[in-house]
């Protein structure tokens, strides 16, 4: 892939799929790659390094590859690191930050609510002063009681890849961590951080001897 410019800065690549809202950034890195028939692991490792390659995504480069700004792609991805803002952004003043309103507390917080509402505060106000979204004062004054909260069940990219690992590992013991990763992004549609994987495989050679390779396994005694 040859995507600098004359003066040997990055360049957008040819096809540029655009970034859903709340798209995990692993899984824009694929179709990004795909679309320009390139293999998401070549990809992933360009984005990251030098010297890294394995490491965090740098978003100056995702945004120079894909077309968009840096703003744009922090805005809409999730799972990408921060970008440092310059020194004269950084000193900005901040904006007040929503407050975090844990169960136990929520309750008091809706008498409060519904105690200024009464007083005629307009719900702007309210939420401004308890520092909580306008949502959350309608619900105190729909209902005095705090609806419970919902516990979202949510697979990891993981769970679904363990079955897969276990296999290569089982019929492969030599492979590398590094090759079961870019076997998972470029032939199992997996989006998936080295990290991930490299941390269940650690796992699972510790509890399976058969799972280790065969160097090591002569090394440590441990045979079938």
């Amino acid at each position: 892939m040859n995507s600098r410019g004359a003066a040997g800065q990055l360049c957008p690549l040819p096809i540029r799929p655009r970034p859903a809202a709340g798209e995990p950034s692993e899984t824009y890195i694929r179709r990004l790659a795909l679309a320009n028939h390139l293999r998401p692991s070549y990809l992933r490792g360009y984005l990251a390094g030098p010297p890294r390659y394995l490491g965090a995504i740098r978003p100056g480069r995702l945004a120079a590859l894909s077309g968009r700004t840096i703003a744009v792609l922090e805005r809409t991805l999730t799972g990408l690191a921060r970008h440092t803002r310059p020194a004269a952004q950084a000193q900005q003043p901040a904006r007040p930050r929503r407050r975090r309103v844990r169960a136990a507390d929520k309750p008091a917080l809706f008498a409060a609510i519904r105690r200024d509402a009464q007083d005629g505060d307009p719900i702007r106000t309210i939420a401004a002063r308890y520092r909580v979204h306008r949502r959350m004062i309608r619900q105190a004054l729909a209902d005095p009681t705090p609806p419970p909260r919902k516990q979202p069940q949510r697979a990891s990219a993981l769970d679904r890849l363990r079955g897969t690992i276990t296999i290569m590992l089982t019929t492969e013991p030599d492979l590398t961590v590094r090759q079961i990763w870019e076997r998972l992004l470029d032939d199992h549609d997996a989006a998936i951080s080295y990290d991930r994987v490299h941390q269940f495989v650690v796992r699972l050679r510790s509890a399976n001897p058969g799972c280790t390779p065969a160097r090591r396994r002569r090394r440590t005694g441990k045979t079938n």
